[in-house]
């Protein structure tokens, strides 16, 4: 422990620190605060100890206890202190530190673990709490509703581990930053409190929710089972790779892949097996209408991820386990389980806004071209982006669209373009994008030439990407603007593709915090944020104008971050989503939430009123 650090005692001339720890107990959901418990703090000042124990009291001057206005709150994974805070109708504090972040931002991906124990046992904490203790009083938390005064002091005490675990981390981690990252603390601690404060504005969303039609969720719980092979095989027409059992057939996989010339070149098992996971699937299924299906249909085999999705007792819908703020190596935010704009498009159909309210999607244009034009300096990428359509556009300057195309005209150049681009820009090479672009009637050498004149008309890019590359390599870390960091464990391994965008990834997971702060901050209700998107939830009579404030939020959060005005979409849902394609169409996964909800109503209206058994509903034998 290092009480007397110079970080330390430039954070103490600023703020009181407190550092503090909660439980709670949530509801059948396991993602909405049901129950303050208990709340347990030190202020580093004074060394004083607060246990206050919530369950059977009120506490409403508990802010002025703590004086959000001048207090810096340290946490290990503040989405969770926050949404206590929140549930306790107290708001959200300004000023957040939050350990796990900056635990993260030094060690993601080196060491084994970012939890609160394995960090405190990392940094040589005496007496961590073992995790037979943890899970006993996580339990007890979870599982009761009344606590004798015995079993009320040992949460008390479990709590206080945590908030004497996270001091410990804190006094250390700011040891660790300083020596990795130099000492202008003023620095140090504006970007990590900016990243404690994008915690703190991911459980304000986790706490607003997603608001769902309930009846049709219901349905869909209650009768998927029923009906799931009656979908598959109405799928299974098209492709015929489940018996009438629907189960997959690996023999008839196997002919499809050879049929579409693919055999010799597709992913294997260590077995030597043709692979038929999402990742393998997703390597073709842009290029073959046939892989595409067979995706879909995979996304509907597996119940367990599809079925049972479990309404908070608000009758809002949360991903169970949130929204991952840095999720990824990136520091990308990515829901921890399905949810409406996941993997599973279809269920998009479930939102409905509160009644008086509307939805909108509001998501960044092409972000990624957008935010590499502006690192980099390349003038073409920052004109093709501007063009509205990159990829069409990078197919006129390499002269193979006239001026004039547009993509209704020319589709196939561009979405050729589209692969090349989106391929290249993750390192994928001429032999992998050379597959993809079979279905176009491109060979190899051809796609080699296509590549080569992408990366000439774009070459200020991508010598700039060659450039933070060599500095990742030889200096064994790479960071965003804003300090988030990738570091590699000496002697490791480093594999320059992947380092290809990772800036790119990175400052867009920087503009979508900050745009996340700004949304929140300007009373915008953020239900859900992924990526490069945001849904929001709108009163009908201002929906305008909260959309067009949300709007300018997001840009400017751009050129805080990089630079220049990015363009934001939006689609806007007075009532449940409907997907549609740009002719107004139903698109593939309205079609499946269709399909799905025609056999969910055969099956409700059959003739018989019985209950339904195996032989009643196996494969496509189901007799309405």
């Amino acid at each position: 422990m290092i009480p007397d650090s110079r970080f330390l005692n430039h954070i103490k001339k600023k703020f009181r620190i407190v550092v503090i720890d909660t439980e709670f107990q949530f509801d059948n959901s396991m993602n909405y605060i049901k129950t303050p418990i208990c709340l347990v703090a030190k202020d580093l000042s004074t060394n004083q100890v607060y246990k206050i124990w919530d369950k059977d009291n009120k506490f409403p001057s508990m802010e002025r206890v703590f004086d959000f206005e001048n207090t810096l709150f340290v946490c290990h994974y503040s989405v969770a202190e926050v949404g206590y805070f929140l549930r306790k109708l107290m708001g959200r504090p300004p000023y957040i530190f939050d350990t796990w972040c900056e635990y993260a931002k030094l060690y993601k991906n080196i060491r084994p673990s970012l939890s609160l124990l394995a960090a405190a046992t990392a940094y040589g904490y005496a007496t961590p709490t073992a995790s037979a203790d943890k899970d006993y009083y996580r339990d007890l938390c979870i599982e009761k509703d009344t606590w004798t005064e015995e079993e009320k002091e040992g949460i008390l005490k479990y709590c206080l581990d945590d908030v004497l675990m996270t001091e410990h981390i804190f006094y250390n981690l700011l040891d660790d930053l300083e020596d990795h990252c130099g000492t202008n603390y003023e620095i140090l601690l504006e970007q990590a409190m900016a990243r404690g404060q994008s915690m703190a504005c991911v459980a304000k969303a986790q706490y607003n929710g997603i608001s769902f039609d309930t009846p049709l969720v219901e349905d869909f719980n209650s009768y998927w089972p029923y009906v799931k092979d009656a979908v598959i095989q109405r799928f299974n027409e098209k492709i015929g790779l489940w018996n009438e059992a629907s189960k997959f057939c690996y023999d008839k996989f196997e002919e499809l892949i050879v049929s579409l010339g693919l055999f010799s070149e597709w992913p294997r098992t260590p077995k030597g097996k043709l692979k038929t996971n999402k990742e393998t699937l997703e390597l073709y299924d842009d290029s073959y209408n046939e892989i595409k299906l067979l995706k879909q249909i995979n996304n509907l085999t597996n119940s367990g991820k599809l079925a049972d999705y479990v309404m908070s007792e608000d009758g809002r819908y949360r991903p169970f386990g949130g929204f991952k703020m840095f999720g990824t190596h990136t520091g990308r935010c990515t829901p921890t389980s399905k949810w409406p704009y996941g993997a599973a498009k279809w269920s998009r159909n479930f939102m409905r806004p509160s009644f008086g309210s509307c939805y909108a999607y509001l998501d960044f244009k092409s972000e990624e071209p957008f935010v590499a034009a502006m690192l980099s300096g390349d003038k073409n990428l920052l004109e093709a982006y501007n063009s509205g359509d990159v990829y069409l556009h990078t197919a006129k300057l390499a002269g193979l669209a006239p001026a004039h195309a547009t993509d209704k005209t020319h589709s196939d150049i561009r979405n050729i373009f589209k692969v090349i681009v989106l391929s290249s820009n993750y390192g994928a090479g001429a032999f992998s994008i050379a597959k993809k672009l079979k279905n176009f009637g491109k060979t190899y050498s051809e796609t080699a030439g296509l590549i080569k004149t992408y990366k000439e008309l774009y070459k200020v890019y991508f010598n700039w990407v060659d450039d933070r590359s060599n500095f990742a390599l030889m200096n064994g870390y790479i960071s965003s603007s804003l300090g988030w960091d990738r570091r590699f464990a000496k002697n490791a391994f480093i594999n320059a593709r992947s380092l290809m965008n990772w800036s790119i990834q990175a400052e867009s997971a920087e503009i979508l915090r900050n745009a996340l702060i700004r949304l929140t901050d300007a009373g915008i209700k953020v239900c859900a944020m992924v990526h490069d998107a945001f849904l929001i939830e709108c009163p009908i009579p201002e929906h305008k104008e909260q959309i067009r404030i949300a709007k300018q939020q997001m840009i400017d959060a751009a050129e805080y971050i990089v630079g220049g005005k990015i363009m934001v979409d939006e689609e806007i849902y007075f009532k449940n989503c409907v997907q549609l394609d740009k002719k107004g169409n139903p698109n593939k996964d309205q079609e499946i939430f269709d399909l799905i909800f025609e056999e969910i109503n055969k099956f409700k209206n059959r003739k018989y009123s019985q209950v339904p058994t195996e032989n009643m509903v196996k494969g496509i034998t189901i007799n309405y």
